[in-house]
């Protein structure tokens, strides 16, 4: 009897810690009192003295830095294509395409950390072509970003590139088998990367209503609730709506008037592939969150599930997050479940204001961040529209660098921060954004050292910036976002 006891106890005590830690791989380092995620063998980040820092797999604190966008768009546009391709040569192109198995492609990546390493960077950043040859990277000792997509779930991105034009049905047990299976051959080959960071999956997903890319003024259905729900059948992703109106609403007959629709039962539902606009727009908002919540959730579970069963060894970063609008409370109630780091997007100068959505984000969610997009611009002749944050000359692109680093240093919980970009582009050469990047380097390859001289200086003490945080001073910028008069 008292054996069965110890044996309930302990198997109480198994399954506590089994559920306490089944979204995490922390542990706590006696011997120096760190707090550390994930395999000390590999890049991983350490809490020492309410301090983070990202280790690699010798034990030596590094901060993550880089430049965005090192891509063929940049490298080989119409007015720079001939260059490289003879530079860089090694059968490059393939028609009129990047061959990305070619010699050549190993000769663009040796160029890439030069340049990087050259002026104190020293990862390839999250916007970097997924078919580059990144494992490569560990021959060069250059960090990278792990780019894990196999589904898009960015508004534009899924129409663009998504095979069916619709968003993924993530409660559809044949999705999380492909994505299964699509895990398990990305990490096979980089489970063992010593230069790996970790993995990352898409660039500004739509969580809410408010990632579409376009002001939202009155109520309009999300578009991933939309695709899970215009699926035929009785689908999984049309249980879980059913369940998030039968928290909402005290019967079927209610649920459907809200929505315009002539139902009796909660099995009506699943017959429904079209919904009109609700009666009341402010419980449609809520209606639509909910559900919203349930797709995220059930979307970064299944990534994060697949990733440590195949991967022990690595961090995982999940998506790049919008920040320049702060997301809902419960977007990072649940992104903390699922991320090891936190990566945003978030384009501004270093002030008290952006200090504080850092802080907020931090405290929501006890992880610590990376910036992973990020850029001042100054319009260069022969560019047309300038991307990013403007600032009124080429040295101030340096200087701002060198402020807002050294402002994301000082704090404890930041990481580091990759920022756009590499190659400067010109007119004709537009990225997403319409506009033209003001790189570091011009279109040929030629550093720009008059921002250049600061980023490199910045670089090279933001590790000891970032032991001395909550202890820099003169760390705010003094300017604010607004267009510059010419």
């Amino acid at each position: 009897m008292i054996l069965s006891q110890a044996l309930f106890r302990a198997a109480t005590l198994f399954l506590f810690c089994t559920v306490a830690f089944s979204h995490s791989f922390a542990q706590i380092d006696k011997e120096d009192e760190a707090k550390i995620i994930g395999n000390k063998d590999f890049v991983h980040i350490e809490e020492v003295g309410g301090i983070w820092t990202m280790v690699n797999g010798d034990g030596e604190p590094f901060i993550p830095l880089g430049m965005n966008h090192v891509g063929p768009m940049s490298r080989f546009a119409s007015y720079n294509k001939e260059h490289w391709i003879e530079k860089i040569g090694g059968g490059i192109m393939k028609g009129r395409r990047v061959d990305f198995k070619s010699e050549g492609a190993r000769t663009w990546l040796e160029i890439i950390a030069k340049d990087h390493k050259d002026y104190g960077f020293n990862t390839l950043s999250f916007h970097h072509p997924h078919v580059m040859p990144t494992d490569y990277c560990n021959e060069l000792k250059l960090y990278y970003f792990g780019k894990l997509r196999m589904s898009h779930v960015h508004p534009k991105r899924v129409k663009q590139w998504s095979a069916d034009k619709r968003f993924p049905d993530v409660f559809d047990p044949a999705w999380k088998q492909k994505l299964d299976h699509f895990v398990k051959a990305y990490t096979s080959k980089h489970r063992d990367s010593k230069y790996l960071l970790g993995y990352s999956y898409e660039d500004l997903p739509a969580y809410t209503i408010y990632n579409l890319g376009k002001p939202i003024r009155r109520f309009e259905h999300h578009p991933w609730i939309m695709d899970i729900l215009s699926r035929p059948g009785k689908t999984p992703g049309k249980r879980v709506w059913i369940g998030v109106l039968q928290g909402q609403y005290s019967s079927a007959v209610e649920a459907g008037e809200m929505y315009g629709l002539n139902v009796n039962t909660w099995e009506d539902f699943f017959e429904i592939s079209a919904y009109g606009m609700p009666g009341d727009p402010k419980r449609g908002f809520t209606d639509q969150a909910l559900m919203n919540a349930k797709i995220v959730d059930a979307y970064l579970k299944a990534h994060h599930d697949a990733i440590r069963k195949h991967d022990p060894n690595h961090l995982i970063f999940g998506d790049k997050i919008q920040n320049a609008r702060p997301q809902p409370d419960w977007v990072w109630d649940i992104v903390k479940n699922y991320v090891d780091v936190v990566l945003i997007q978030d384009y501004d100068f270093y002030t008290p204001a952006h200090e504080q959505k850092l802080r907020r984000i931090y405290e929501k969610t006890g992880k610590p961040i990376i910036n992973g997009d990020h850029a001042y611009g100054f319009l260069r002749p022969h560019m047309d529209r300038v991307k990013g944050v403007e600032v009124p000359t080429i040295e101030d692109k340096g200087k701002q660098y060198a402020i807002y680093l050294k402002g994301i240093m000082n704090l404890p919980f930041m990481l580091g921060w990759q920022t756009c970009g590499y190659i400067e582009t010109w007119a004709g050469t537009h990225d997403a954004t319409g506009k033209s990047q003001t790189g570091y380097f011009d279109p040929m390859g030629k550093p720009i050292t008059e921002a250049l001289k600061y980023v490199k200086d910045a670089n090279e003490q933001a590790l000891a910036w970032h032991k001395k945080a909550g202890t820099l001073e003169d760390v705010y910028s003094s300017m604010r976002r607004k267009p510059f008069r010419r």
